[in-house]
């Protein structure tokens, strides 16, 4: 056994959490599972981002102070996690004092090793981003994400020498030692590095919502570096140290350089080992716009899960697209996967296997199913995140056991007495059913227990409802 520390980005709290979200944490989730199903121990870690302009600006404008903000939203995105039936291990929030601490402690060492110095800075900011922003970034003058105009801002702050870590950093990708997948999005970071990198800033002057430079109480923390060092300090806070390092981040494209390009920076020059990969999923987007909540276009899992349950938001997000493509989302392409995949395949099929053995009468095995050598294969793709040909592959298996069925006509076998022909026949397609649970398992865990649940039991109800 191994030990497996996985993680989702923690969500920023300027507002409430969307289905982009949503499609991390269960993507993170359907490999944390997994892994688990093998045996490995598991530190699946999750959590809030909290600090920086964006939030005291919604805070203000709520009427609240920030820390009564953060508490408020990051409430909303630790629910999720439970109203999606995540198995995540710990929490973090970056107002955690103990966070706080780790986060000052650490950049002093930075500070005390001459990886850190102070200078004056003039950029295009965007408080959406809460970057800096090149004029080759901007489409038509704006932020492309947030369709904003940057600000123009001038600080004099505190800067990691990021710039020594060029080589290093292009070698360490380039050989796969930290693995950026998908290739596509290896070959976009290696392209802009080779550009050449800038030192970058660690510290804001005009951000009061922030942790204090601890040998600078003039300025506070930039809000990704107190970002990042949550995978670090969430070793130490639940005692996960054995864990480090991470064997994946699983991150959105728009926030690809911190993890691929500054992370590993700031952990080379601490002297950490690095995280093993980084995945990158892709955009979701509505009506061909990316969703955002600064462009307002989101789509509220909770309503979602509060009508369709855990488990068919969670097929359709992984199953429409591959996982690290850009996919366009509806609840109408949603409410297809529920009536088609899910209850007019896999629940159907469910139904008729055990409609038979109960009506039958039938004393049938439901332990010791064993993978075949399609389970197998279909095993591997849901290790490398290829979470779509997974799905793909697991319902071939669904349409072919519904195929054969319908050839076999065991309801006819039965009529005419032909008892051990049924028997055997309905076995053979029991351990399908059992198989196909096992298999959707970390994809659907709800669904897979109830089918297993009922396979032992044979008191029967529908696995899914159609919509209307």
């Amino acid at each position: 056994m191994a030990n497996k520390f996985v993680t989702t980005p923690i969500y920023y709290i300027n507002d409430v959490p969307h289905l982009g979200h949503a499609y991390t944490s269960i993507a993170a989730d359907v490999w944390a599972r997994f892994q688990r199903n093998k045996g490995e121990k598991v530190f699946f870690l999750t959590g809030t981002d909290e600090h920086g302009a964006k939030v005291a600006q919604a805070a203000e404008k709520n009427g609240k102070e920030p820390k009564e903000f953060a508490d408020e939203i990051s409430d909303k995105f630790e629910s999720l996690t439970k109203d999606l039936n995540l198995s995540n291990d710990a929490f973090i929030r970056t107002t955690d004092t103990n966070h706080e601490k780790y986060v000052a402690d650490f950049l002093q060492d930075l500070y005390d090793k001459k990886f850190i110095y102070k200078k004056s800075y003039e950029g295009l900011y965007c408080v959406g981003c809460e970057k800096y922003l090149t004029e080759k970034e901007l489409v038509d003058g704006k932020c492309p994400d947030h369709d904003k105009t940057p600000e123009k801002q001038c600080e004099e702050n505190w800067f990691f020498r990021l710039s020594d870590f060029k080589d290093k950093i292009e070698k360490l990708i380039d050989s796969d030692e930290i693995e950026v997948l998908p290739k596509e999005r290896k070959n976009e970071i290696l392209g802009k590095i080779r550009q050449g990198l800038d030192d970058v800033s660690i510290s804001r002057k005009s951000v009061e919502w922030g942790i204090k430079v601890p040998w600078d109480e003039t300025q506070t923390v930039y809000v990704w570096i107190d970002a990042l060092l949550n995978y670090l300090s969430a070793t130490q806070i639940f005692d996960k140290k054995d864990f480090w390092p991470p064997s994946v981040h699983i991150v959105g494209r728009d926030i690809m350089w911190f993890h691929a390009v500054i992370w590993p920076a700031i952990l080379l020059a601490a002297g950490y080992d690095l995280p093993k990969k980084i995945f990158v999923h892709g955009y979701f987007t509505v009506d061909g716009k990316k969703m955002s909540k600064t462009v307002g276009n989101v789509i509220d899992p909770v309503q979602l899960v509060e009508k369709y349950g855990a488990d068919v938001v969670r097929y359709y997000v992984l199953r429409d697209f591959p996982f690290g493509e850009d996919g366009d989302v509806s609840i109408e392409k949603l409410e297809g996967r529920l009536n088609g995949d899910l209850a007019g395949g896999l629940g159907n099929l469910a139904q008729r296997v055990l409609s038979l053995v109960k009506q039958n009468s039938l004393e049938l095995s439901t332990s010791g199913v064993n993978l075949s050598a399609k389970g197998k294969e279909i095993n591997k793709l849901t290790e490398e995140f290829k979470f779509q040909q997974a799905l793909i592959e697991i319902w071939k298996l669904i349409a072919d056991a519904n195929q054969e069925i319908a050839k076999a006509e065991p309801w006819k076998l039965a009529k005419e007495g032909k008892k051990e022909e049924v028997k055997s026949f309905l076995q053979s397609q029991l351990s399908k059913v059992l198989e196909i649970a096992d298999l959707v398992t970390p994809y659907l865990p709800e669904t897979a227990e109830e089918i297993k649940k009922q396979a032992k039991s044979l008191d029967l109800k529908p696995i899914f409802e159609k919509t209307n």
